[in-house]
């Protein structure tokens, strides 16, 4: 076959060869950055000794390949090209179930009890929750664990046939929520909750390609949330209220995490999700219990709409015991630089969440590393108790003044008793206080 001007072809074909080269120096096109845990090498500097020791070639040559031109389209079309003809997930750690419901492996092994840590350790880690629990109560505060729903347990059915095990008891979710149960631990189940609901629920729970609860329904889980506080604490706390439901299949948060972490040149087909205009209302006497959450990343997406200042009075966003959050985004701040006591009694509520995939570092040290400083700091538990005591009779002082006719029964009783009215108010406080207790 006759190619008539050969030299212009060539000349093309060398500039298409060329064009990755050409836009790492002088970008020509902008083109969106991989998604996901992406790090790329930075460029090395040149010193003769690393060039001769071949280093700075090694680190140059990681850095070109990191960083040539066109390199994420590259990347997204190859791995389209493993998952539609190959059926393979390049992502690493991901599964692709029936129907192209999309896993990470942890969630399957969790249901299936392949990652099981024994009995022995689970009910010693409820031991130690109960006795922290126990401990906070006598301050008057709070101790709660949520068992945040895991997609395992939502969608079984949608495993691969090769990955599909019988229901065994020996799960750390099954063991975990037994012996809460047991030893009294205020737990919410919010897994068992979900698959419930899951038939019944008027939008979905859990989206096809996500990880995480989807935005519908960690705002049922923020409202279950508040209303178990509000029991347990026998307060009024503002509460979440939907202004207008919103669905669409343009996918939203992280309901799309695990496909935008497969960095696919095409989007995957969504049915509608719903996706709620919210507020948070309450009133002059609504109470915001200053609260701590210990969590891994499901509370990513209750933190994000506001429920620690609009909800609690903030206490702070421990992600897995490690960074401690806001104060983390403008300066990274440890859990390890802390007053782990002073801060954790700083608290009314203690909140520890974990979906079943993390259950096997479940609490991630913080039950063992408070247990073991509280043990050690039995004078300051003494005085705060009685600091919390007295901030105690102030809030019941200032309930019995709010209530015109309770108020007056009080002044009548201190006349009765030729006592002045402050006095009384602090008798009537210190009974309640016991009543209560």
């Amino acid at each position: 076959m006759h190619i008539k001007n050969k030299p212009l072809l060539y000349l093309l074909f060398l500039i298409l060869l060329c064009l990755p080269l050409i836009q790492m120096i002088c970008p020509i096109v902008k083109v969106k950055p991989l998604k996901g845990a992406v790090i790329n090498a930075e460029k090395p500097s040149f010193k003769l000794k690393s060039w001769f020791s071949g280093d700075y070639q090694e680190k140059y040559e990681k850095y070109t390949n990191d960083n040539i031109g066109f390199r994420p389209w590259f990347v997204k079309l190859y791995n389209q090209i493993q998952f539609s003809m190959f059926n393979e997930a390049t992502a690493r750690g991901v599964i692709r179930g029936k129907d192209d419901y999309l896993y990470e492996i942890n969630y399957i092994k969790a249901y299936n009890g392949d990652d099981f840590i024994g009995s022995v350790e689970i009910i010693e880690n409820v031991k130690n929750i109960k006795w922290l629990q126990d401990k906070l109560s006598e301050l008057n505060k709070t101790l709660l664990v949520c068992v945040a729903p895991g997609k395992g347990s939502f969608y079984p059915e949608y495993f691969p046939d090769n990955m599909k095990k019988p229901l065994s008891d020996s799960t750390n979710y099954k063991q975990y929520i037994d012996n809460f149960k047991k030893y009294q631990v205020n737990h919410i189940d919010m897994n068992k909750w979900f698959s419930e609901i899951k038939d019944t629920s008027r939008y979905i729970l859990y989206p096809k390609y996500g990880i995480h609860w989807s935005y519908y329904g960690m705002l049922l889980a923020t409202d279950s949330l508040i209303n178990y506080i509000e029991v347990n604490r026998n307060i009024l706390m503002p509460h979440l209220e939907f202004t207008k439901m919103r669905s669409t299949s343009k996918l939203k948060y992280t309901d799309y995490d695990i496909a935008e972490g497969m960095n696919l040149l095409f989007q995957m087909k969504s049915e509608p999700m719903c996706y709620p205009e919210i507020k948070f209302t309450g009133t002059e006497h609504s109470i915001k219990p200053k609260t701590l959450v210990v969590s891994d990343s499901f509370y990513w997406s209750m933190f994000n709409i506001g429920i620690g200042k609009d909800v609690f009075s903030y206490g702070g966003f421990w992600f897995y015991n490690k960074q401690i959050y806001p104060e983390s985004f403008n300066s990274p701040l440890s859990v390890d630089e802390i007053d782990l006591v002073q801060k954790v009694l700083e608290n009314e509520v203690v909140i520890l969440m974990s979906t079943e995939a993390n259950l096997p570092k479940f609490s991630w040290e913080f039950i063992e590393n408070i247990n073991h400083a509280l043990s050690n700091n039995d004078n300051n538990l003494n005085v705060i108790n009685t600091q919390n005591q007295e901030l105690q009779i102030r809030q019941i002082i200032k309930s019995i003044k709010s209530n015109k006719e309770w108020y007056n029964t009080v002044k009548q009783k201190a006349k009765t008793k030729d006592i002045s009215v402050d006095s009384m108010l602090v008798l009537d406080a210190i009974w309640m206080i016991k009543q209560e207790k």
